[in-house]
């Protein structure tokens, strides 16, 4: 093993007390607030070290929750969104209560299940000054809003761009049923025709602007 500081090294793993889990440097964990009525903490462990009466303390890079923010919780933030932040600390290994796993964006949308472990994270937070990586997102609909996982948007088979059922005076079980639909502004556009089993949504509505526009 690695020497530290004097009479310190670095570990490999570290047992979760009372259960079985092993935690490795690159896991992400579920830490205890000190507050029991607060959710735990998610971070990713950085590096573990045992001091010589065995005692692991660890070094943790936190994630932040949209409502820890200093923008705070936003309408296109998921439920099991975090932000993968720049603040560091180091912290006894007693207080990790279990591991988790904080996805990519892009992996997350393609779970068939999501259990109370799964995570997902789009950006990187800077805790001092509140600004975000990346600064800019593609943004869908009418409302002009990034995705939220957590809704059901549905896809003009035109354009190809992303709706709330909602926006488009729809019914998510409504738009559950849909086998096609095209948006306003295809139909003005292309004079489409409507298709079997097919919404289409009103040609008085609001006209958007470019698919996949970007949003801070």
């Amino acid at each position: 093993m690695a020497k530290t500081k004097q009479g310190k090294k670095d570990v490999d793993s570290y047992t979760i007390r009372g259960t079985n889990k092993v935690v490795r440097v690159g896991d992400c964990v579920l830490m205890r607030s000190s507050d029991s009525d607060n959710q735990p903490y998610v971070a990713r462990v950085e590096r573990m070290e045992a001091d010589g009466r065995g005692s692991v303390r660890v070094r943790v890079r936190w994630y932040y929750r949209p409502e820890e923010s200093k923008g705070g919780r936003r309408q296109f933030h998921g439920a099991k969104e975090l932000f993968l932040s720049d603040h560091f600390d180091l912290q006894s290994a007693h207080t990790i209560e279990g591991k988790c796993i904080v996805h990519s964006f892009k992996n997350y949308t393609k779970l068939d299940n999501v259990g109370p472990e799964d995570f997902f994270c789009r950006f990187e937070y800077k805790a001092a000054s509140g600004a975000f990586t990346p600064d800019r997102v593609a943004v869908y609909c009418k409302c002009e809003m990034p995705y939220n996982p957590d809704d059901l948007m549905i896809q003009c088979d035109a354009c190809k761009d992303w709706f709330h059922p909602s926006c488009m005076s729809m019914g998510i079980e409504q738009a559950k049923k849909l086998d096609h639909f095209i948006c306003s502004d295809c139909i003005k556009d292309t004079g489409s025709k409507r298709l079997p089993n097919a919404f289409e949504s009103s040609p008085n509505s609001e006209p958007k602007s470019e698919s996949k526009r970007q949003r801070r």
